[in-house]
């Protein structure tokens, strides 16, 4: 499966404004703006909607400041996880183009 990064990126940002849209506002400014409940629906998405398995390390503990740097951790993550499902699929000697 060929998945383009920007794809994985607009799946990621859905799903952080899905998930802090249905969350109570922060009463501090302390709160991580990516914090572990929505990093979780992240993780069940991404899972879902790309038949892979994140694993927890994939989540840091404290979640992410900004959403900027979630959607680039995560899509990273999630090409070298389809990068490598896809090399697992590959029959031997046959080149990849």
């Amino acid at each position: 499966m060929t998945v383009s990064t920007a794809t994985i990126e607009a799946i990621i940002r859905d799903e952080i404004r899905s998930a802090q849209a249905d969350r109570p506002t922060p009463k501090a400014g302390w709160e991580p703006q990516v914090d572990s409940l929505v990093m979780v629906s992240i993780a069940l998405r991404i899972e879902e909607e790309f038949n892979v398995k994140l694993p927890e390390a994939a989540m840091p503990p404290g979640g992410f400041d900004d959403e900027n740097t979630c959607v680039a951790v995560f899509t990273q993550r999630v090409v070298e996880l389809l990068d490598k499902q896809q090399a697992q699929k590959q029959p031997e000697g046959e080149q990849v183009s």
